[in-house]
């Protein structure tokens, strides 16, 4: 017998259920995805209210790499909370907080002396990213890229590209972003327009650039290895700082703990979220310690930023993936959903490609016409399917039509088989 196992219609009557109260009770505004309500979560699976068990290909948004309720997670989790659950950092510090900072600064990208700030979201480690470019550098201006998301505050959705549904009547934002096209199959145009964006507004007219290595949002696009190298090149020579987003390829989505180690990348600042903390809500900003030391005594923190139990469920879930790593099952699941996406994208007319890096791929699904146009209506209509069957998915893409999959990395060869051949079914069914 296979993973999924389903008992009811989906969803079920006592999801239906909870859907009523959730529409009484709930804002409009926080939408989702699927209409189940989970009950449970245990390694790569999901069960519903009604019993029914779902693969599960979404992973929180790619927050669960070392997989739903790790023992180790959970063990250290629960010792951490008989002892205390909060303090606050900024009143009463703890060694929680201090050992995280220690395992950041030592496992991210870069041979310099690194100092970590821990805060609560992706979207506050990048806000604090930018603050601690413009103390560092004197400056107030980023240039950021098409396609980019880097989170939902105000100063982040000003750096993210997409206007609907994250920016629509929210503005206006801050007005110090240049934006570039994303360096995805147009390298050389990327770089073309950098060097005269720098040429246009002066060596010193920018705190920082930010980008994603890999567009999460933005429907898993890998940046272009020469305009990466030579941005780096250029940000050094004139203080610029380069802050990486790995809020969603860190921690071995793309085959390696950081996807700055696929690109022999050093960043000045890297920001860290999702699977750092196993499920708690955790982020950080590790960068160069001369630059993290410049903001004054008081000028970062919060309330919550490094919470013991999310760290000490952060120490144990880095651990977990790093095991991964080392032996070797991390490289080798990344090779086997590219493999896999590559080979559903070549049976398929309306798969346009299949791309990303690692573990952390996509399907771009298109139209019948000549031109191929993005198809939101055909991804929608797979996922809607897939979710019959027992797979849970997710899209992205500015267009809403790339079917990308975000798995936990602990998931069973097994699980894997069964979640692909599902997906599969649906894509071709539609060819």
């Amino acid at each position: 017998m296979g993973t999924v196992q389903l008992k009811t219609e989906i969803p079920g009557p006592k999801g239906r259920s909870l859907a009523a109260r959730r529409e009484k009770s709930v804002v409009d505004g926080h939408a989702s995805v699927s209409p189940i309500f989970a009950a449970k979560a245990e390694g790569a699976t999901i069960t519903d209210v009604d019993g029914n068990v779902f693969i599960d290909f979404a992973g929180g948004i790619g927050a669960m790499n070392s997989g739903h309720r790790h023992p180790a997670v959970v063990g250290e989790i629960d010792r951490q909370i008989h002892d205390y659950a909060h303090l606050c950092f900024t009143v009463t510090p703890y060694e929680p907080y201090v050992a995280l900072a220690e395992k950041l600064n030592d496992i991210t990208p870069g041979d310099f002396l690194k100092k970590t700030l821990l805060v609560n979201s992706g979207a506050e480690a990048l806000e604090n990213a930018v603050k601690v470019a413009r103390y560092w550098t004197n400056r107030s201006s980023a240039i950021v890229f098409e396609h980019a998301f880097h989170g939902r505050s105000l100063m982040t959705m000003a750096l993210t590209y997409k206007e609907m549904p994250y920016k629509h009547g929210f503005g206006p934002f801050p007005d110090v972003i240049q934006r570039l096209p994303y360096p995805f199959n147009r390298g050389k145009e990327a770089l073309a327009q950098f060097d005269a964006l720098l040429e246009e507004k002066g060596d010193e007219a920018f705190a920082a650039v930010i980008i994603e290595l890999v567009a999460g949002e933005g429907g898993f696009m890998p940046v272009d290895k020469s305009f990466l190298a030579h941005v780096r090149k250029r940000c050094s020579e004139h203080n610029i700082v380069l802050i990486v987003d790995e809020v969603q390829t860190g921690f071995g989505r793309t085959g390696r703990m950081f996807a700055s180690e696929v690109y022999n990348l050093e960043p000045d600042i890297i920001c860290m979220a999702k699977s750092m903390s196993g499920g708690l809500p955790l982020s950080a900003v590790t960068g160069k310690a001369e630059m993290m030391d410049k903001v004054h005594a008081g000028g970062l923190g919060g309330t919550f930023g490094g919470n013991p139990v999310a760290c000490r469920g952060a120490m144990a879930a880095i651990a977990v993936l790093e095991e991964l790593e080392q032996s070797g099952r991390m490289a080798k699941l990344a090779d086997k959903v590219t493999s896999r996406f590559c080979a559903i994208a070549e049976k398929s007319s309306f798969v346009k490609e299949a791309r990303g890096l690692g573990a952390m791929y996509s399907l771009d699904i298109c139209d019948d016409t000549f031109k191929k146009a993005p198809s939101k209506e055909r991804a929608e209509k797979v996922l809607h399917n897939c979710l019959a069957d027992g797979l849970l998915m997710i899209l992205a893409g500015t267009g809403g039509n790339v079917i990308r999959t975000l798995m936990p990395l602990t998931i069973s060869d097994g699980e894997l088989e069964e979640g692909m051949s599902i997906l599969e079914k649906n894509i071709l069914v539609l060819s």
